[in-house]
């Protein structure tokens, strides 16, 4: 199964984010993925709901919300009309009862977990659900991929719908999906490339000759 590749525009400046977005879907990107966060949990920054609407209707492509937020149950409602995936934090306040919540409005619930937290912390997290693997401290937008984050790449693949954010260039999301992730979230990588097509292509392994590394 190929790898699929959800785009980031959080260090994308506001007045470029329409060009953007336009240049990565007709280069072949299939999904978004939109952080949130309120400053506690993660370094401020990120989108609120009616930029993330008005890109969706600009790109028609889908995405997930990445709510970086101490107690998501208070803004998983508003996210949902507009992702079909939601993702919370397993440090974050009520999770469980976010993840519930998720599953009820009809979408994926997702569940990340930082890189200084125990994968302990994710017993108990339904087979059902998604699991984000942060490879950077949450927020802190083109910092270097934690290479640890392979190891726990390995210990989590089980079959689940397993993802990889953070400082993820194309060799990294090609490591990734040989140990086990399904999807990756590049934001500065992509987005600096000159053909998104091909680094995208490259990535999910359907290109037939593969672009440079950044």
């Amino acid at each position: 199964m190929s790898l699929t590749v959800a785009a980031s525009l959080w260090s994308t400046p506001k007045d470029r984010l329409d060009s953007e977005a336009r240049r990565l879907a007709a280069g072949g990107l299939r999904r978004w993925h939109w952080d949130v966060s309120d400053g506690v949990l993660a370094a401020p920054g990120g989108f609120d709901v009616g930029t993330v609407e008005r890109l969706t209707r600009l790109t028609g492509l889908p995405g997930e919300a990445h709510l970086m937020v101490t107690d998501p149950l208070l803004q998983v409602d508003a996210w949902a009309p507009s992702c079909d995936r939601i993702i919370v934090h397993v440090e974050a306040t009520g999770w469980a009862e976010s993840v519930d919540r998720i599953r009820s409005l009809g979408r994926q619930p997702g569940v990340a977990i930082s890189p200084g937290t125990p994968l302990g912390a994710l017993t108990g997290v339904p087979s059902d659900v998604a699991i984000l693997v942060m490879s950077i401290v949450p927020g802190h937008a083109g910092s270097t991929f934690i290479p640890t984050t392979l190891e726990r790449l390995r210990a989590l693949a089980d079959g689940r719908d397993l993802g990889v954010d953070g400082g993820v260039t194309l060799d990294h999301a090609r490591a990734c999906a040989s140990n086990g992730a399904t999807w990756v979230v590049s934001g500065s990588a992509l987005c600096s490339c000159a053909e998104p097509s091909a680094w995208l292509a490259a990535a999910s392994g359907t290109a037939q000759t593969s672009p440079g590394a950044g």
